[in-house]
């Protein structure tokens, strides 16, 4: 009896899983006409590092006095 609870909660969570994951791909569909190139991601991090750094400029003149 403990084995037959144990499998439908196991079928309920997988159930639950899938579930969850088609809720993902609904909202951000990875598929083929995403065509970004590594560049693309790369200047997307170099631009937010950059753009962290000058953010803080003001903090760390003001910090020198």
């Amino acid at each position: 009896m403990a084995d037959s609870s144990l499998s439908q909660e196991s079928s309920f969570n997988v159930e639950k899983k899938v579930a969850n994951d088609k809720d993902v791909d609904k909202w951000l569909p990875i598929t083929a006409n995403r065509n970004a190139k590594w560049w693309y991601s790369t200047f997307h991090n170099v631009t937010a590092m950059v753009g962290a750094g000058v953010l803080s400029l003001p903090y760390a003149m003001s910090e020198l006095g």
